[in-house]
């Protein structure tokens, strides 16, 4: 098969010309249609709207577009819908032009005088005008079949051309087929293989060159992602045309630059719509979708309330309220002094313990705030414990006193001794170490500008708990005494009983005994 790159689409150029009274505009397959309104003669002083109409197939008429003010109402339907937009100077733009697009339109123009019509014929060249051809021969003779992307091509005597031709070799007599393609190809058809086919033998594929102006500008904006005040932003522009455009346009808020453009230390009034264009079709950026383009900052403001330096007094409320404005959902996180807490504070009574360093962040992807208040609770001081601690196997003793206050209180004891102080929780803690000599009444005396108060604790000396100990140990040895002496006397007794019952028995008395006692009882007769 031989191929023949044909030539491509004209350059996107619109030229009107005349026939029958009629404007006709020429456009071509797949570009841009413009067609201006009264051959783009300024608008009239008193216009009250504009409109732009079309004859259907069926031979009524459908509307467009409607400009009144500044306001423009795109009312196109079926095969119109989605393809139409107004330029700055009322003409109707058709992106993609087709063979369909081969009709009349009318400008409308209504004014407090009069209502002026201004019909234009369109007539689209297809690609006729830039057919691509091809040859493909069979020899010897047989039947030859187009493909596209391996699907068959079937001639419509428009945009698919195919013409056969057998030919008989004048000097040998053997016949060959000829076929020609002529292809009427337009920018889809830029990534497509042809091919031809003769007796189950297949040519190599081919694809056309084609060209075509671009329909589409895209701006690039990097970076990507999500984009904060102090940022630095690049606008690059791209276009869907072929050969894609060598310079472009970057239509900014109040200026033009060419090609690339850098924004550097954006700020929030820098966020909006920015649009490009082909250095030489700026009209090409009216059929681009607008909603894709530009950029907006990443924003996120923080009100709280209250903030700094908070003094209120024990007992009293205290309303938190965080207010935020952000282009996303925020997050947000509290913590008292540097511990994490689980919701947002909220004051109905304050206490003492709810003095702290409190601090809030919002967070959106790329911005965080933060906001914080210190909250002093004020209030006269409350003594909350007075105990007494003995050191075992000592004759120390330790009395601490627990108070609570804001501004901090100071602490007096009644009796001296050595002192430590010590801090936790909003709460401080004296304690008073001391040997007692006797029983006594001790008094923890608090105060600050606010108030004062006090607590006593009896503290015994220790020494009857020294006395009872020594007693009982001469208790101890008193009752062994006693003991000794109690058996003494019974042994004495015991004794005694029995020398009595020897003298009255003689069992065991000598004769001197016997003697004496028989002179006693004579006398007694």
């Amino acid at each position: 098969m031989k191929g023949n790159r044909g030539a491509v689409c004209g350059d996107g150029a619109l030229f009107l010309i005349s026939a029958w009274a009629l404007e006709t505009l020429v456009a071509h397959y797949g570009d841009i249609i413009k067609i201006p309104c009264n051959r783009g003669a300024p608008k009239p002083a008193n216009l009250i709207f504009t409109k732009w109409k079309y004859v259907r197939n069926g031979g009524n008429t459908g509307d467009l577009v409607k400009i009144k003010d500044s306001n423009i109402t795109v009312m196109a339907t079926d095969e119109y819908q989605g393809r139409v937009s107004i330029a700055p100077d009322f003409s109707l733009l058709i992106s993609s032009a087709a063979l369909g697009d081969q009709r009349k339109f009318t400008c409308m123009r209504a004014s407090a005088d009069d209502i002026f019509e201004y019909p234009v014929h369109v007539q689209v060249l297809s690609n006729s005008w830039c057919q691509h051809s091809l040859i493909c021969e069979a020899n010897p003779a047989a039947n030859i079949t187009w493909y596209k992307n391996d699907q068959v091509l079937v001639a419509d005597g428009k945009e698919v051309i195919i013409i056969t031709s057998v030919n008989k070799h004048h000097e040998t007599g053997l016949s060959s087929t000829s076929s020609i393609l002529r292809y009427s190809a337009s920018k889809r058809d830029v990534d497509a293989n042809f091919t031809c086919r003769a007796s189950n033998l297949t040519s190599a594929p081919v694809s056309f060159l084609i060209t075509y102006p671009p329909q589409k500008v895209t701006l690039h904006v990097t970076p990507s992602g999500p984009l904060k005040e102090g940022d630095n932003v690049t606008l690059r522009c791209s276009a869907d045309g072929n050969p894609p455009p060598s310079r472009y346009i970057i239509h900014l808020k109040v200026i033009m630059v060419e090609d690339s453009y850098t924004l550097t230390m954006v700020k929030r009034s820098h966020s909006g719509e920015y649009h490009c264009s082909p250095a030489d079709n700026i009209a090409v950026t009216q059929m681009t979708d607008k909603k894709t383009t530009g950029f907006y900052l990443s924003d996120l403001d923080i009100s709280l309330n209250p903030s700094g330096r908070v003094d209120r007094t024990t007992g009293s409320s205290l309303a938190v309220l965080l207010q935020t404005n952000a282009s996303g959902e925020p997050t947000v996180s509290w913590t008292k002094n540097k511990a994490r807490l689980t919701a947002e504070p909220q004051f109905d009574q304050l206490k003492f313990s709810d003095s702290g360093l409190y601090e809030c962040e919002v967070a959106i992807e790329g911005l965080i705030r933060r906001s914080s208040f210190i909250l002093d609770v004020q209030g006269p001081p409350v003594i909350r414990s007075v105990d007494e601690n003995q050191e075992i196997g000592g004759k120390h003793k330790n009395l601490s006193c627990e108070v609570e206050g804001s501004p901090k209180p100071s602490i007096q004891w009644s009796v001296n001794g050595t002192k430590e102080i010590t801090h936790a929780d909003g709460r401080v803690t004296q304690t008073l170490t001391l040997i007692p000599k006797e029983n006594l009444t001790v008094t923890c005396f608090v105060k600050n500008h606010l108030g004062q108060e006090a607590r006593s604790i009896d503290v015994s000396s220790g020494i009857f708990k020294r006395n009872a100990t020594g007693t009982s140990a001469v208790g101890a040895v008193v009752g062994l005494i006693l003991c000794a002496l109690t058996l003494a006397v019974i042994y004495w007794i015991y004794w005694t009983k029995s020398s009595q019952g020897s003298w009255r028995t003689g069992e065991n008395g000598t004769t001197e005994e016997k003697r004496k006692l028989e002179e006693e009882q004579k006398a007694k007769v």
